[in-house]
């Protein structure tokens, strides 16, 4: 009789949470937001149900960390680069950006999921406060980079809308079907995307 799957993730370090929501991620990549069924988690985890809901109370919970960790990469990411001058910041930012999301399938599909639902998913509006700090620190370098002369006026919330969505629409048509990238599609990307930003900003 072979082990049961368990063994497979043994040797990790990774809590049992974070192991449901790895695998979580991993289903979702495979199969979208909503053919992420519970069962399948267990089954490919090797445990039961019970353990299950000791850490999330249903599929909503489970798909609510997904959309914290979504949040949370785009803040770390923007920590990254606030104290850079404004257009090397909104750039870099750009391209980190492109780099998770062309690395992170099962995050591309829950955005897209959000983007799709009138109202949005609860997974993402629920986690919405994470991004407080994240809006204040892009405003402020948005303004200064009117004030420098380097941006037309746009509002933040049109900024992250219109980038995200410039970032998903070209990873979608380049390898929605397959989710996976070569280097080359990669950089082709990053190429295409930062060029309708800068579009974007300046207008030339």
């Amino acid at each position: 009789m072979p082990p049961p799957k368990r063994n497979k993730y043994l040797s990790s370090s990774l809590s049992t949470r974070d192991l449901i929501i790895d695998v979580a991620e991993q289903l979702v990549a495979l199969h979208g937001v909503e053919g992420l069924k519970l069962k399948d988690i267990t089954k490919e985890i090797g445990i039961q149900l019970p353990s299950l809901y000791a850490h999330f109370a249903g599929r909503g919970a489970v798909l609510l960390e997904i959309g914290k960790r979504i949040f949370e990469g785009i803040v770390a990411d923007f920590d990254q680069i606030e104290n850079l001058p404004p257009k090397e910041a909104l750039r870099e930012h750009t391209r980190l950006m492109v780099k998770r999301y062309t690395t992170n399938r099962a995050h591309v599909l829950v955005l897209l999921a959000d983007f799709a639902a009138p109202r949005g998913i609860d997974a993402l509006n629920d986690s919405e406060n994470i991004l407080y700090p994240y809006y204040e620190k892009l405003t402020a370098v948005l303004e200064r980079g009117r004030e420098e002369g380097l941006f037309k006026k746009v509002e933040t919330q049109e900024f992250i809308a219109n980038r995200l969505g410039i970032i998903l629409v070209n990873i979608a048509f380049a390898s929605l079907k397959t989710g996976v990238f070569t280097e080359e599609q990669a950089a082709r990307l990053e190429v295409n995307v930062l060029a309708q930003i800068d579009f974007m900003l300046s207008g030339d």
